[in-house]
């Protein structure tokens, strides 16, 4: 019994979870007038796309910084045409992507050419996005002999 009772309330959990608990209802609608149906399901407004085709296809866009900002984050990254162009409070640099194989999946690195010659440690950044094209993420080295660098990483802006 008790086994067919934790089955129960599992089943139901899942449910809940899968079915979300919006604060919308049926009839209320954005400021847009349009309905917020389509929007609520994916997370994302009717008619997004998600990005298709190479890792740095996916990557191209504008980027905004996950984080607490710092002096040597970089807040706003512009990735066009494999060129990066992140910036932050005290730092601005550029850099191009170079697409790599790495263990047969598609990849890319990075090394940034700051101003005042400093990157905040990152060396080379391997970049990363979700498949569904939705964040980023550039995991750094850090300097020769370090023990690693930063993790930049971005959500679409």
């Amino acid at each position: 019994m008790r086994k067919a009772r934790w089955t129960a309330v599992a089943t139901l959990a899942v449910v809940v979870i899968a079915a979300g608990c919006g604060s919308e209802s049926a009839d209320e609608k954005p400021s847009d007038g349009k309905s917020s149906a389509t929007a609520g399901a994916t997370g994302k407004p009717a008619g997004a796309t998600v990005p298709q085709g190479t890792l740095l296809e996916r990557a191209v866009g504008t980027w905004k910084y996950i984080a607490t900002p710092s002096d040597t984050t970089l807040d706003t990254l512009i990735i066009k045409d494999g060129k990066a162009k992140p910036a932050g409070a005290k730092l601005s640099c550029t850099g191009t992507f170079v697409p790599v194989k790495k263990d047969g999946k598609e990849s890319a690195t990075i090394t940034y050419t700051c101003q005042g010659g400093k990157d905040g440690g990152r060396g080379l950044g391997h970049l990363k996005v979700d498949p569904d094209g939705s964040s980023l993420v550039i995991d750094f080295d850090g300097p020769a002999g370090g023990w690693g660098g930063p993790v930049d990483s971005y959500r679409r802006a």
